[in-house]
């Protein structure tokens, strides 16, 4: 049955074909079946059902979402999920079941199942990013005190170690995964309750409801309930947010798999040339990679279609929900490999540690010596800039050039032995002993912060999942108790 009412004439068929959204609703009709089960059992609470009516809606519920699970397709007909489960119902329940709708309209029913998805998928993606961390820290604490080269502008710059390269990259998921919990707060409001747009005259118990569904709370005014999308914008936000990091840390592979020579590729993450047998490419960085870009083009999409959108609830919203569920589907599936790849990737210790003092990477630590000595830095930036000149001479023959460049600029140098002493890239990158700097204790000091901080963070998580769990555990439990009595 498809519910036209004041309408005489069926939709023309291309007409409905583009305004359906049934082909993309498969994401949410899991959340439609929770929501019309708690909306039932709330107008059962405020006596608009009798517990007869409530319970033979709720068991018409119950078989609709059984007969959808078995054949793994959604009832046909209507315009989508929503309309198509209601007229299940109303076949199954007859009379009774057209009492399901009461007080309520799509537009506050969709709002609230995308709010639903929207922080399922946040807690997923908080979940992938845990585990992308973790495994970052885990290779950073098996490479501690290994040396490599540390760019700037993609040119050798100063020596590194690859555990605090690996930490910076891990912070900047960090972030990501804050980023998550922030709109996790902002999204987990129920509308339910709204109807159309103004309410209802039906008095309802929303925060009832609300609770039923496992939201913090409810999105008080029932317009901006109905009206407001930012939530989705935010959340599709935070996949680009994390796809963007993503699409940084696949480019570093990318590069180390190329002629840096940093890494050897995970067969399981190589693909190799139909025509060039020795191949062996990055194709799975190069597609993390690019999802970045997609992802930036489905923020644009929901933020276009949004922009000067007129109050209060308008069909055009309708086209950022499959956005929606292709943004979570993409960047959580993008970081499970990500995850997964740094893990099995093999770094090339020796050959990071052959280019660690490549370009003349002490140049930095050098000019840092003489600023000790008493010479002003701007000047000892100069002197070296010089010397750097002729790094690749022998060490004897650079001393000499140091000697003859300094002594133009009016400064005494050590002897040999303690310019030696400077060249040395290992103690260079230990001279680094600030609070986050690359000297072993610093590295060992923010491993240590950062595995508290993750284990609190899986904490966090935790306790959302349980808390949802518990949540849908005690509606199959009132669901139970009404079928009962």
């Amino acid at each position: 049955m498809v519910i036209r009412s004041r309408l005489e004439n069926e939709m023309d068929k291309f007409a409905l074909q583009l305004t359906s959204s049934l082909e993309h609703d498969w994401y949410i009709w899991m959340y439609d079946i929770a929501v019309d089960i708690a909306h039932v059992l709330g107008l059962l609470k405020t006596g608009h059902l009798s517990d007869t009516e409530a319970a033979k809606i709720v068991a018409a519920i119950l078989e609709v979402a059984d007969r959808i699970e078995k054949e793994e397709k959604l009832p046909d007909g209507g315009e989508d999920i929503h309309e198509a489960i209601e007229a299940s119902v109303i076949e199954i329940a007859g009379e009774t079941g057209m009492k399901m709708h009461t007080a309520r309209s799509r537009n506050d029913e969709v709002a609230t199942c995308l709010r639903m998805f929207a922080r399922d998928g946040l807690v997923a993606l908080a979940k992938q990013i845990l585990e992308l961390r973790e495994n970052l820290l885990e290779r950073a604490e098996e490479n501690i005190n290994t040396l490599m080269p540390g760019f700037t502008h993609l040119q050798y710059a100063q020596p590194t170690k690859l555990s605090h390269h690996l930490i910076a990259i891990h912070d900047m998921f960090d972030r990501c995964f804050e980023r998550c919990l922030h709109a996790f707060k902002r999204v987990n409001l129920c509308p339910l309750g709204s109807a159309a747009f103004a309410s209802t005259s039906f008095k309802l118990d929303r925060k009832y409801v609300a609770d039923l569904l496992g939201f913090d709370g409810i999105v008080e005014n029932s317009e901006d309930a109905v009206a407001s999308r930012d939530f989705l914008i935010e959340s599709i936000f935070v996949t680009v947010d994390g796809c963007l990091a993503l699409s940084r840390l696949a480019e570093e592979i990318v590069l180390w798999a190329s002629e840096f020579d940093f890494v050897e590729l995970p067969d399981e993450y190589s693909s190799s040339s139909s025509i060039m047998p020795q191949k062996k490419n990055p194709d799975v960085a190069e597609i993390v990679r690019a999802k970045a870009g997609k992802l930036i083009g489905n923020l644009t999409a929901v933020m276009s279609i949004y922009k000067a959108m007129p109050f209060s609830y308008n069909r055009d919203f309708q086209e950022m929900n499959s956005i929606l569920y292709e943004s979570f589907r993409d960047t959580c599936l993008a970081f499970k490999v990500m995850a997964d790849m740094i893990s099995k990737l093999n770094f090339k210790t020796k050959v990071m540690e052959k280019k660690a003092s490549k370009g003349f990477a002490v140049a930095t630590r050098i000019a840092e010596e003489l600023t000790k000595m008493g010479v002003p830095f701007r000047k000892s930036h100069r002197i070296v800039g010089k010397l750097s000149r002729f790094y690749r001479k022998q060490d004897f023959d650079l001393y000499n050039k140091f000697v003859e460049v300094a002594d133009e600029e009016g400064v005494k140098i050590p002897d040999f032995e303690v310019f030696r002493s400077w060249l040395d890239v290992r103690d260079a990158v230990e001279s680094r002993n600030n609070v986050g700097g690359t000297s072993e204790k610093a590295i060992v000091d923010m491993l240590e912060f950062r595995r508290r901080r993750l284990e609190e963070d899986k904490k966090k998580i935790g306790e959302i999942e349980k808390k949802i769990d518990g949540v849908i555990e005690k509606l199959r439990e009132k669901v139970l108790e009404l079928l009962k009595s």
